[in-house]
């Protein structure tokens, strides 16, 4: 077992480019990611997983489609190794750092990572738990606009119908997803990287940002490729670095005077990511009329 697995963990948050990343690294040569998409272990253990089809192979032809790519082939020993690591996890709820490394271990000499965007939301003391693995991975960021990633959020939640049959882009429905404190963690980008700098090093977090990657999939991708470890002449065709499969999908149309409230309560965190990030938060500040 490779004591430095994974070679790259990245953090999110959600809505942020976090599925684009996984389905481009599953279509390099040099790179295996785990049969479950989002592992979430160091925040929490495995027993969300515990019970699901999955774990016994049981999966959507869909599923299977990502499976084949992933292996870069129709082979499934990788596949069996990974899931009788991720019983065990799901049975046990001790933390085992040594049985969380071993879910990478079917990815042989190829680099693996854990692509986990609710790691966003981990605690000072969870990322303290969690330095034995942080310390030896490369550790990214995905961020994003906190007002943009806040919309597409709660667009994701309208079309799941999450919450019911409710007016989604009521101002009593947008403020009870702003004000709910779990989802605050993820809310607040600036929150996310002080901590996150706090608790592994300021210098070994690595910053990417989603308006980057809109603009220039590519160049992103290879920076990205790059960072990890990987070569870049081994990524197979067939995949466009620009291709986004949830491009398109339906967004809340609110009122005007929804968007400028939004717009309003994160006035403060706007201001925040203008200080963290330079030119891309001056231009998020900009984008919601937040000049100061």
């Amino acid at each position: 077992m490779n004591a430095n697995r994974p070679d790259f963990v990245c953090i999110g948050p959600k809505r942020s480019a976090t599925t684009w990343l996984a389905d481009q690294l599953k279509a390099h040569r040099d790179i295996w990611l785990t049969p479950i998409q989002e592992l979430n272990y160091l925040d929490g253990g495995f027993a969300q997983h515990r019970d699901k089809p999955y774990l016994r192979m049981r999966w959507s032809m869909w599923e299977n489609a990502k499976r084949v790519i992933r292996n870069k082939g129709p082979g499934i020993i990788a596949d069996r190794a990974f899931l009788r690591v991720a019983r065990q996890l799901a049975a046990d709820p001790a933390f085992d750092i040594p049985a969380y490394r071993a879910l990478f271990a079917p990815a042989g000499r190829r680099l693996s990572g854990d692509i986990s965007p609710m790691y966003a939301s981990m605690t000072a003391a969870q990322i303290e738990r969690a330095l034995p693995v942080l310390a030896r991975s490369h550790v990214m960021l995905l961020a994003r606009d906190p007002v943009q990633r806040f919309w597409s959020e709660l667009s994701m939640h309208a079309r799941k119908r999450s919450f019911g049959n409710v007016d989604y882009g009521s101002i009593a429905v947008v403020r009870s997803f702003f004000e709910d404190p779990e989802r605050q963690r993820q809310h607040l980008l600036s929150d996310i990287v002080t901590r996150w700098r706090q608790g592994i090093g300021a210098d070994r977090l690595s910053i990417l940002f989603f308006d980057d990657i809109a603009t220039d999939p590519e160049g992103s991708l290879r920076r990205i490729v790059h960072e990890i470890g990987a070569d870049w002449s081994k990524r197979l065709p067939g995949v466009a670095p620009g291709r986004n499969r949830k491009r398109g999908r339906a967004s809340l149309a609110p009122t005007l005077d929804v968007r400028d409230a939004v717009a309003g309560w994160f006035g403060d965190e706007l201001d925040r990511c203008a200080v963290l990030f330079g030119r891309h938060g001056a231009e998020w500040r900009a984008r919601h009329g937040q000049r100061r």
